[in-house]
């Protein structure tokens, strides 16, 4: 039935509830007040409200704020990362809040969520963790994700040494796929969704890391930072939540809060860590036998040698025909690296009235590698702005500028021009000075012939002197703009444009007479390398548009949430490759110059576009249970149209039960929560792989062009996104006030239909098919303890550990096999360790390399010469003889964090740990066979019997191997060429002192000079990363320095760049 008013009635409610307003505001009072942290520092830009009402404020850049309110109301202060505070007004008309910070478990902290949804973390049924701004400030880096290492359970990062602005390893709870598959989580900036986007950083094949997406944001511009963990908190981005996600939002400066200034300024430097002298040998030099080179022919065809005589100090020629002592150089490598630098200067302009804020800033980063001429500049501007337009209709605009540029990043692949690879593998009786004094022969113009191996093994010198480059230049414009109006108090309507544009423009030279014996195959055997120009320009466009509807009401015990909204994604990749060699004119850098073309050159081009609808409800039942639904279908344009729809969902609830234990005093929060979500991902499949495409042949058939099916890969309609299926559980309490924090979750996640290439029969045309055919598992624990030891007005300490377990097993490769799947082989001789493969039944990223052949008794076998027997001598293929060895995935990572604060002094101690991977040590296998390495100094004076048994006769070996003949030089060699990896695989293992940082606030002291009272802040602050390896097992090495920020090499160690201590100096000023 439904209810009629009479007119009457209806002017009646009205003047009755004007005269109730009017009442209402008749006892209003003006309330001020001061908001500050638990280190007495303002809070800017805190939410004000009044319960229970729409009147509302945020906190000015000093932390005050101004409010209407009744003597009877309560005032809530809130901010991203603190917990939310309720102040009864009382009457009073002055009021001094206090925020203490959190970490996204408090009963009413606020965090941000999926789609930039600000929510209570009672209300979470998934794991999340906030991370605090300041300590991406105070602990800088270049990179805003290196930061975050050791910090987040769960969150695993990899910092490679790979150059200025090189990018990071980040893996949230594991890998959800195959190598290829984009293990890396989802940035999303401000609601744009973008890629973590590591450029060319697997490490093989003379590879140069050029950074990551995350480079583009300046941590000085962060608001807040939250961490997705699991499948069900992401589980609303559908085939782009597989892998987790990071959600940023820059600052759009405070209401209220008039002009302000804020400016700082930051000086690094770094200087590698020697740990070289490990593992490095200074007793003996070049040369071979147990002998010196007499001539310097011998040198430049075996010059790569240190099997020569003890060092004696007396003259010694030398690869240029120069005599030189014949020393000890043990520091040729730490000798040629220099220390590196990194200037930031950040100015920020920021304002804001009734109505609206913004902030602007401008930041410039020149800095400098520990490789001669590796540069690295940036200069990111971001503009953020919030207003109201109307009463109810708010703009939020956030465009962020990035302009970069790689200056030779060094080569952290295996070979070539790489210093590490270089000095890694010359004799240490060679001075560095001859290497830089005589790099070019002045007879051939190319580089001086210094070893054997000259063109896999090139003096960096000639690189450096004669100017061989890489750059490359990359602008990025990242813009998002958001317009919300608000229907009702309970309705809302949203509507977002995000613009995603990416050019680079990346060029390189390589030198005429680079590597002496590179021969080009057109020209006489005499002549060398006549130089190279490559260029790569690629321009990226991602147009991301979505609505969003959603309401908020409150029924008596229940509450409400719900969103719906629709997303469109189109992409467009445009690519020009030109390769050039064999210059006519001699460093002349220009694609017209060279007469041998690149077989890939030319012009590339894909678009595809993914369309979507989601919708989310939250369901609560008086503040103690909380249910969370999630929906979203997405639609492919790169799938088959018969099969390009695809469906995710997620379920998450939340038990809040120290609601019903508020008489347990020591118990200030305690929940339960578990989630379930079925994600995906389409990462594998390129936009043309579901269709044929063609081109035009070259060759004419009846004066017709001819055409052919372009590519191997035959299209497979049935083809669709990779599922991933996550389980988790969790319990979060709070006790004895708040002072003690336990956060505890396990989660279960298994990846099926795992997109992988199958081999077809070529009887058919094509080589491989795509399929979905392989499963993954990971599971784990993740803890956090947090403890507030002291809590005072003056001093106050707080220490946490978090640490995480992970367990990966891959259940089903899908090959015809059914057991194993090659991951990364590297077949051309260069390398010579193992292999890293997916095999059924073991963990992720299994390491294998030939063993050392044992009998029943587990005594190594050798042959008649007394050289040990590899596993298998007659391998087949290259799989013949491999054993697994282990995971390069940890086991176990986690931190140890400390803050301590006295007055206005702040010191933060962070360190953090890695356990239960492997790494294989290509470094060290190369430095031991060309008798480099401690390893090799066994026998050289009175032989070496290999302890073992004879295969022939079972007993004890017996045979001498003598430095003489190269006995010793063939032992070491057979290692590397029957790949026998026992002596070379280590743990990754290691315990690191990370951070220590101390902040002193100035603000107090300079505001005591009247002519400085305009100061609103002055901190200064120092910090050293990388303070030192309290325990490793690599020796050598960091076992961190690997080369890849990518899954294909991960734990295959070969001349990596040495890891940087860092220290920093950073002052900040507001005005």
């Amino acid at each position: 039935m439904l209810l009629a008013f009479s007119p009457s009635y209806s002017r009646f409610c009205f003047l009755f509830i004007s005269f109730f307003l009017f009442a209402v505001g008749a006892y209003a009072q003006t309330v001020k007040g001061t908001v500050i942290d638990n280190e007495n520092k303002p809070v800017a830009g805190a939410t004000v409200t009044v319960k229970g009402t729409s009147k509302a404020t945020s906190t000015n850049s000093t932390g005050e704020f101004s409010i209407n309110a009744s003597g009877n109301d309560i005032i809530v202060v809130s901010f991203i990362g603190f917990s939310t505070i309720e102040v009864p007004v009382s009457g009073r008309t002055n009021i001094s809040v206090s925020m203490f910070r959190g970490d996204g478990t408090d009963l009413n902290e606020v965090v941000i969520t999926a789609l930039g949804i600000r929510k209570e973390a009672k209300k979470l049924g998934y794991s999340t963790t906030t991370v605090n701004p300041e300590d991406l400030t105070k602990n800088r880096t270049t990179n805003v994700g290196e930061a975050l290492e050791g910090r987040v359970a769960g969150l695993n990062i990899t910092p490679p040494a790979a150059g200025a602005g090189a990018s990071n390893q980040i893996r949230i709870r594991g890998q959800v796929g195959f190598s290829g598959a984009d293990n890396s989580p989802l940035l999303v900036i401000n609601g744009l969704p973008l890629d973590q986007g590591a450029r060319n950083a697997e490490g093989a094949g003379q590879q140069r890391d050029r950074g990551d997406n995350l480079a583009n944001i300046n941590p000085d511009d962060i608001e807040s930072m939250t961490v997705l963990k699991g499948a069900a908190a992401a589980a609303i981005y559908g085939s782009r939540a597989a892998r987790g996600a990071i959600i940023i939002t820059t600052k759009s400066g405070q209401k209220n809060q008039g002009i302000g200034v804020d400016f700082s300024t930051s000086y690094t430097t770094s200087n590698a860590l020697n740990f070289m002298d490990e593992i490095v040998q200074t007793e003996y030099g070049q040369g071979q036998g147990g002998a010196k080179f007499t001539t310097a022919a011998q040198i430049q065809g075996n010059g790569q040698f240190g099997w020569g005589a003890k060092l004696d100090g007396l003259p010694t020629i030398n690869y240029d025909g120069v005599m030189r002592p014949y020393s000890a150089n043990p520091h040729q490598l730490f000798d040629f690296l220099q220390t590196g630098t990194n200037l930031t200067n950040t100015l920020g302009l920021s304002g804001g009235g009734a109505n609206g804020s913004f902030r602007a800033s401008i930041s410039t980063t020149d800095a400098k590698g520990i490789v001669p001429s590796n540069e690295y500049k940036r200069r990111i501007f971001n503009v953020g702005i919030n207003q109201t337009i109307a009463k109810q209709l708010k703009l939020l605009v956030n465009v962020n500028y990035a302009d970069e540029d790689y200056i030779n990043p060094p080569q952290i692949g295996t070979q070539g021009d790489g210093a590490v690879n270089f000095f890694t593998r010359m004799p240490i009786s060679v001075p560095l000075s001859a290497y830089r004094d005589h790099a070019k022969d002045p007879a051939t113009n190319a580089e001086w012939r210094t070893n054997g191996f000259q063109g896999t093994v090139n003096n960096p010198y000639f690189a450096l002197q004669n100017g061989q480059k890489y750059k490359e230049d990359r602008n990025r414009l990242l813009g998002t703009a958001t317009l919300r109006y608000d229907i009702t108090k309970w309705l809302f309507a949203q509507g977002r444009f995000n613009y995603d544009r990416s050019d680079n423009f990346a060029e390189w030279y390589t030198l005429n007479g680079t590597g002496a014996n590179t021969v080009v195959a057109t020209t006489t055997p005499t002549v060398t390398y006549r130089g190279g120009y490559n260029l790569n320009q690629t321009t990226t466009t991602d147009i991301n548009a979505d609505f969003l509807i959603g309401t908020s009401n409150q029924f008596g015990k229940i509450s409400v949430d719900a969103s719906f909204g629709g997303n469109t994604l189109r992409s467009e990749w445009k690519n020009i490759v030109q390769t050039s060699t064999n210059f006519t004119v001699p460093n002349l850098y220009s694609y017209r110059n060279g007469t041998v073309k690149g077989a890939g050159d030319g012009f590339n081009y894909s678009q595809q576009r993914v369309n979507s609808l989601y919708g989310v409800v939250e369901l609560g039942y008086n503040g103690l249970i909380f249910l969370n639904a999630t929906g979203r279908n997405d639609w492919f344009s790169i799938l088959d149209p018969s099969n390009n729809s695809k469906f995710y969902s997620s379920i998450s609830g939340s038990f809040v039960f120290s609601e019903l234990l508020k008489n347990w005093e020591w118990l200030s929060f305690g929940k339960l929560r578990a989630s379930w979500a079925q994600v995906g991902s389409v990462a594998l499949v390129n936009p043309y792989d579901g269709v044929l495409t063609y081109g035009l042949g070259a060759n004419l058939f009846n004066g017709q062009t001819t055409a052919s099916v372009n590519g191997t890969n035959a299209p497979n309609p049935l083809l669709q996104p990779f599922t991933v299926t996550e389980k988790e559980i969790g319990i979060e309490l709070r006790l004895f006030k708040n002072k003690l924090l336990f956060d505890i979750a396990a989660f279960d996640k298994v990846t099926t239909e795992q997109i992988i290439d199958v081999n077809l029969s070529t009887a058919s045309g094509y080589a491989t098919s795509k399929e979905n055919e392989a499963s993954l598992k990971n599971s784990g624990l993740e803890t956090l303890v947090e403890y507030k030891a002291v809590q005072n007005k003056n001093f106050s300490w707080t220490t946490s550990w978090n640490n995480a377990f992970l367990k990966t097993k891959v259940l089903d490769v899908g090959t015809p096999s059914g057991t194993r799947m090659l991951l990364y082989f590297n077949g051309t001789g260069n390398e010579f360790l193992g292999e890293i493969r997916y095999t059924e039944g073991l963990g992720m990223n299994q390491l294998y390399t030939r063993t050392y052949r044992r009998n029943a008794k587990g005594e190594i076998l050798v042959g008649n010469n007394g050289f040990p027997l590899p596993s298998n001598t007659n391998p087949a293929g290259i799989t013949g003889g491999f054993n697994p060895i282990g995971s390069s995935i940890p086991k176990f990572t986690g931190g140890w964090n400390n803050t301590i604060t006295y007055k206005n002094l702040s010191l933060g101690i962070h360190i953090d740990y890695k356990f239960g991977g492997k790494v294989m040590s290509a470094t060290l296998l190369n430095m031991t066979r060309q008798g480099h390495s401690k390893l090799s100094l066994q026998g050289r004076e009175g032989g070496y019997i290999f302890p073992g048994v004879y295969e022939s006769s079972g007993l004890p070996n017996t045979t001498v191997i003598t430095v003489a003949g190269n006995g010793l030089q063939t032992l070491w060699t057979n290692h590397r060429n029957d790949q026998i990896g026992d002596p070379f695989v280590f743990k990754s293992d290691f315990v690191k002192l990370r951070n220590i940082s101390l902040a002193y606030n100035l603000t107090n002291i300079i505001n005591k000079v009247p002519v400085l009272n305009f100061v609103k802040g002055l901190t200064l602050s120092a910090s050293c990363r990388n303070v030192a390896i309290l325990y490793k097992d690599l020796p050598g090495l960091d076992p961190e320095a690997i080369q890849s920020s990518g899954d294909i090499r991960a734990g295959y160690e070969n001349s990596s760049l040495p890891t940087t201590r860092n220290f920093n100096l950073t002052l900040n000023v507001k005005f």
